[in-house]
């Protein structure tokens, strides 16, 4: 069986999203995550050994995606810095990835850009990023395809 691909580090910033507009809605091993534009409720499973999700990261790239990562974090499987999350609220990510056709490198440093440009210490964010990251390299989640469709 294979496992899951690692993401792109930009997808943590999404999860950091996702978790800062209430957007991951938790019940046991059930987990549902909205997406940034609330067009797409993503469904995710927590088993024994893996999670099993359909968005479309996870479904068709199979990646780690943003809805995984962020169930993570509130599980409390991979330690993030809380005060940054805060950063990260109300920000269309579905809508500037779409824009900028998916380049999502492109996308994650012009908002970190015009935080900086706010006063945020990105720095701070970027070094505890890295933390987040570093966990995920060492994940070895074994890849279940997810049996509901990823939402259109």
């Amino acid at each position: 069986m294979a496992n899951y691909k690692i993401p792109i580090i930009e997808k943590i910033y999404e999860a950091y999203s996702a978790i800062a507009d209430d957007r991951v809605h938790i019940d046991g091993d059930d987990i549902r995550v909205d997406s940034s534009d609330h067009a797409k409720t993503y469904t995710i499973t927590k088993t024994p050994n893996t999670y099993i999700s359909n968005d479309n990261m996870s479904f068709w790239k199979q990646t780690i995606g943003y809805p995984i990562i962020a169930s993570m974090m509130l599980k409390g499987e991979i330690k993030y810095g809380h005060d940054i999350v805060k950063y990260f609220k109300d920000i269309n990510w579905k809508k500037l990835n779409t824009e900028h056709k998916n380049d999502y490198v492109k996308v994650a440093e012009m908002i970190l850009s015009d935080m900086s440009e706010r006063g945020i210490d990105t720095d701070n964010i970027r070094r505890e990023t890295e933390k987040v990251y570093a966990q995920i390299q060492t994940l070895s989640l074994p890849y279940i395809k997810s049996k509901i469709f990823p939402p259109k």
